[in-house]
């Protein structure tokens, strides 16, 4: 059966004309019109949800260690805390669209996507309060706790992101968007330090 852009399969319509789908069946809805945890696209958005709400907790961590670590060394200055949080605040903002943009496309109101995507970044100022309070605790866990982040967001984007755009037909879209932004991360870490 062929696929709709969100995966779900759709059926043509019959008779003269058939040439044009009738487009992709909404996703299955409960009373207060969010989809239901049946569907497999359901599922997805979660995973990717659940992936960069988990992502943001070192995030935040980092941040929470850099202002902790102020004065401890040479390096551990205000600036370079100042930095990191401005470099991790810039890429968030594609982290909250990634949260909003599909539950939008899910049937969610404007305003709740919008909601829920903040709320995923929440645990980052919560979790940097913790980190600037557990410097000494957390300095020797950071690498592995980035490491964690970075490996979830890469598995997200390899399973379920690549493999999604291309079937959509934006696989060179994603793939040039992906490059551009590898490129601004790299001219952020070499710019700011």
């Amino acid at each position: 059966p062929d696929k709709g852009e969100n995966g779900e399969p759709y059926q043509r319509r019959k008779g003269p004309g058939a040439g044009l789908p009738d487009g992709p069946p909404a996703f299955p809805t409960a009373r207060d019109g969010a989809p239901t945890a049946g569907s497999s696209s359901w599922r997805r958005i979660m995973l990717m949800i659940l992936a960069i709400t988990i992502h943001n907790i070192p995030e935040g961590l980092a941040v929470g260690v850099g202002f902790g670590a102020i004065g401890k060394s040479a390096s551990a200055t205000f600036q370079s805390a100042r930095n990191l949080a401005i470099g991790i605040g810039i890429q968030n903002f594609p982290e909250g669209l990634a949260v909003s943009l599909p539950l939008r496309g899910a049937g969610f109101s404007t305003w709740k996507a919008f909601w829920y995507g903040q709320l995923s970044g929440m645990v980052e100022p919560l979790a940097g309060v913790f980190g600037a309070f557990a410097v000494v605790v957390a300095e020797p866990l950071l690498p592995y706790a980035l490491g964690f982040a970075a490996g979830a967001m890469v598995y997200v984007v390899m399973d379920d992101i690549i493999p999604e755009a291309q079937t959509s037909g934006n696989g060179k879209l994603a793939s040039w968007t992906s490059i551009l932004g590898f490129v601004v991360m790299m001219s952020l870490d070499v710019g700011l330090g």
